[in-house]
């Protein structure tokens, strides 16, 4: 009878609701299966279920070991549970003594097809039937309405369970389901009686997986090791102790590395049908299981621990070699961080430092560069001056620790002892060393025309090697072209820079080396700025952020470029604020050694905006600190532009345009940026025919926020002649060229009180473009436009009355906020209602119905 009766429940067992409901829906379908390796609390929570249930229904339950693969043992058994569950009446004959298995089969599908109610067959480790002509006829009762299965199982059935699942007829409740939960070990542990910080119960259950066995383990022993012993005690006697000595073999040799496939598994077991082995495992719910849909598997957390401290009882001296043989193997595999982590693990340097010359510069390079960090830093000392293959372990440790001056002397150290050698693991050190100089010395201290020459060089020498004698050759050229493109942007070569670039995101998604690809769309982000293409430069810099946020990489050092890019369109915009945000983004993720001309870019963009508040003296001043700290190791022709032009805008700021005039008037090549300041400069020494040469130019370029600065001027200079049907056109054209990119810091920066009247004219001549009054030109006048002049009845408000009185004002809408204490939303409300109320569809004739109703 014990097989045909559910077993007694374990004492301290909790209600777990949701599984309970999972169970509930389960039988109103054809099938429940319930499949998960020992130890899982399979046979608790359907017992349990059954327990509650059972006043709604019978519940037939039948346990099977092996003796239930004879079809006789089975049928009859089936059929005995169904009578004690009372589905067969008692008064029903039961089969003779001499009647066989089909006799049974026959009278137990007689007996269900009688029942007007579905009952509730438990089958219990269904495992133990592989009889197929058993799970046969079983199949045939599946198909019954007036039965509902619930399987039991450890591994996957031979059942055709497949056609239930494809007519959506079975409910499966797997490891993934049953582990338990946070709030369900808090209930389990409250049964023990004992307490626990909240932080160990998480570590518990993330360490467990949820597994019951394991946390009921760890709860009910107070001694830490002492649980540990019985975990292990429990998986070696119920997974190990049930499989063969081979297999047993096999995972105890497999469960070094943290994941395993079918050729990781050969190089360590020697086992060439590995893979079909690890899935064979998986099926049987053995604590191994498939990552993804790959090749890859990994086993629960505890049992590889339990594995690996046998491994190391039974064979003392093995898991160094296993651990070199997988740092092989991965090295092979071309994947590094594991590669490293395993033959730092066997103690095996010289091999760590193989490792790091073939393939670890694109992980000093990468999200896993502390990982690298970490391996390095337990390299003895003593081992780092012995060779090549130290020395550029000692170069990366050095410029991780932020010692960058040393790093130079640290690689002409290495270069000397590679010295002489022929060998091809000389040669990948010698190119290791090449990419480490251009990108943490060259690079870093800014001497472009330097960099270029040797990004050039390189890229010659990479294409000259072959994947197979240079491992990271793919990384390597993107990092090299990444140098490059970098180069030819700072040395002001534009078209260059771009093709470059753009090269350089292609390599880097070819090599997986994202950060690369981050850096190049970061510094195509700057390149359009200097451009003047501010919409390009968002898209480049968004793309470059996204690209990051992808990998969590938003903080690094590899998209600093794409903030200041996005602060300096920020500022371009008129939006201050968001250019100090995006500024104190890029400070962080530069670090403390920041590659010296974004260091730079930071510094002149903390001068522009110093100099878009007024603060003249304060900029000149902080100009000459970014001039002072670049040092003389920067050679950076584009920079020196960049700064020579902040300067000029700071002398013109300070009325001294005749030092802009000396210092640009006898160059031959200008940039936009440049004639923009010597126009201004020539206009303010009364030069005004050589100014409209240059501002002729500049407005037909491709660079339009010079464009739009270009227009500004025509405009002041033409109704400073008394021209004013000229200005009105060149201020609308200056109008045209800002409003797609939203370009407004030119028309700030200028003669304001000149461009506020030119604008104020211009809002009588012309329609607003945009209703809703964002328009560049709605800001200058703080015209605030509604769509339907039509007056509305009422009133208006006191706060109203209150912006009334600035409208005749040439003050902003920001200004007038700022006087009145509120935000400049608020007063933009506010001056719609009074549009809408006066029935006026601008500022100007606001003002003109008010005086007339008396209200101003």
């Amino acid at each position: 009878m014990e097989h045909t009766t559910p077993p007694r429940l374990p004492a301290g067992l909790i209600w777990r609701a949701r599984l309970a409901a999972m169970l509930d829906e389960g039988v109103q379908r054809t099938a429940t299966l319930v499949c998960a390796g020992p130890g899982w609390g399979k046979t608790a929570l359907v017992g349990s279920w059954a327990a509650a249930r059972s006043m709604g229904g019978p519940v037939a339950w039948l346990t099977l070991d092996n003796q239930h693969d004879d079809a006789y043992a089975f049928w009859s058994d089936l059929y005995l549970a169904l009578h004690t569950a009372g589905v067969i009446p008692r008064d029903q004959a039961v089969p003779g003594p001499e009647a066989d298995d089909a006799e049974y089969r026959q009278a137990l599908a007689a007996a269900l097809v009688r029942r007007t109610k579905p009952v509730v067959v438990v089958l219990d480790d269904l495992h133990r039937v592989t009889d197929p002509q058993i799970l046969g006829a079983l199949t045939g009762l599946l198909r019954l309405r007036q039965a509902r299965f619930v399987l039991v199982t450890r591994r996957e059935s031979d059942l055709p369970l497949h056609r239930l699942r494809a007519g959506g007829e079975l409910t499966e409740i797997r490891p993934a389901d049953l582990g338990f939960r946070l709030e369900e070990a808090a209930e389990l542990l409250a049964l023990t009686g004992r307490s626990m910080p909240a932080d160990r119960l998480t570590t518990m259950v993330r360490r467990t997986e949820g597994w019951s066995a394991g946390l009921r383990l760890l709860l009910d022993t107070p001694d830490p090791a002492r649980a540990d012993e019985l975990v292990e005690d429990y998986l070696l006697r119920e997974v190990l102790g049930t499989q063969p000595d081979e297999v047993r073999r096999f995972l105890l040799r497999t469960s070094i590395p943290d994941r395993i496939c079918g050729d990781l598994a050969l190089a360590l077991s020697g086992e060439p049908h590995g893979q079909y082995l690890l899935e064979d495992l998986a099926r049987g719910n053995l604590f191994v299981e498939r990552t993804g849909t790959g090749r890859w598997f990994r086993y629960h957390p505890m049992l590889r621990s339990a594995l690996r401290r046998r491994v190391a009882r039974r064979w003392p001296d093995s898991p160094p070699s296993l651990h070199r043989d997988a740092a092989h193997w991965y090295d092979t595999d071309g994947a590094a961080l594991p590669a490293l982590t395993h033959a730092a693990a066997a103690g095996d340097w010289d091999l760590v430092a193989g490792i790091v010359v073939r393939r670890g510069l694109p992980l000093f390079t990468s999200a896993d560069r502390t990982q690298l960090i970490e391996v390095l830093t337990r390299v003895p000392v003593d081992r780092l001056p012995e060779t090549a293959e130290f020395a550029v372990c000692a170069v990366i440790l050095c410029y991780a620790r932020g010692d960058a001056a040393a790093v130079p002397r640290r690689i002409a150290a290495a270069r000397e002892l590679l010295a002489g050698r022929t060998d091809r693991a000389a040669a990948d050190a010698a190119a290791a060393l090449a990419v480490l100089e251009n990108g943490t010395v060259i690079r870093w201290h800014g001497d472009m025309p330097h960099l270029l020459q040797r990004a050039s060089d390189l890229l010659g020498e990479l294409a000259r090697l072959s994947w197979d004698q240079a491992p990271s050759l793919l990384q390597y050229r993107a990092m090299t072209l990444n140098n490059k493109g970098a180069a030819l942007l700072w040395t002001g070569r534009f078209d260059h820079a771009d093709r470059y670039l753009w090269a350089a995101v292609t390599a880097a998604r070819t090599a997986d080396v994202p950060y690369i690809e981050i850096n190049s769309l970061a510094l195509l982000a700057q390149l359009a700025f200097m451009r003047g293409a501010l919409r390009e430069a968002a898209d480049h810099a968004a793309a470059a952020e996204d690209a990051a946020g992808r990998i969590d990489a938003r903080g690094r050092v590899a998209v600093a470029p794409a903030y200041l890019a996005q602060a300096l369109i920020e500022q371009e915009r008129g939006r201050e604020p968001e250019a100090e945000d995006r500024l104190r983004k890029a400070l962080r993720a530069l670090g403390e050694i920041p590659e010296t001309t974004q260091s730079v870019l930071a510094g002149l963009i903390r001068v522009r905006l110093m100099l878009d508040r007024g603060e003249v003296a304060g900029a000149r001043t902080l100009l000459g600190q970014v001039r002072a700290e670049a040092g003389p190791p920067l050679i950076a022709p584009q920079i020196d532009r960049l700064l020579d032009v902040t300067g000029a805008e700071i002398r013109l700021a300070a009325g001294d345009p005749g030092a802009v005039v000396m210092a640009y008037g006898a160059r031959v090549v200008l940039a936009p940026a440049e004639q923009v300041c010597l126009a201004r400069a020539l206009l303010g020494t009364g030069n005004l025919p050589a100014a409209g040469e240059l501002l002729a130019r500049v407005r037909d370029g491709s660079d339009r926020v010079s464009a739009t600065a270009a227009w500004i001027l025509t405009a002041l200079a033409a109704d400073a002649q008394g021209r004013s049907s000229v200005a009105s056109e060149a201020l609308a054209r200056a109008l045209a060229s800002a409003e797609p990119d939203l370009i407004r810091r030119p028309f700030r920066t200028f003669d304001t009180n000149r461009v506020m009247i030119l604008a104020e004219r211009q809002q009588w001549l012309t329609e607003l473009r945009r209703p809703a009054g964002d328009g560049v030109l709605g800001e200058i006048t703080g015209e605030i436009p509604i769509i339907s002049p039509t007056p509305s009845a009422g009133p208006l408000s006191e706060r109203e009355i209150d912006v009334l009185q600035y409208l005749p004002t040439v003050l902003t809408a920001a200004e007038i906020a700022e006087n009145l204490g509120i935000s400049v939303n608020t007063v933009k409300a506010h001056m719609r209602s009074i549009y809408r109320k006066l029935g006026a569809a601008r500022r100007r004739e606001a003002v003109v119905t008010a005086r007339q109703s008396g209200l101003i």
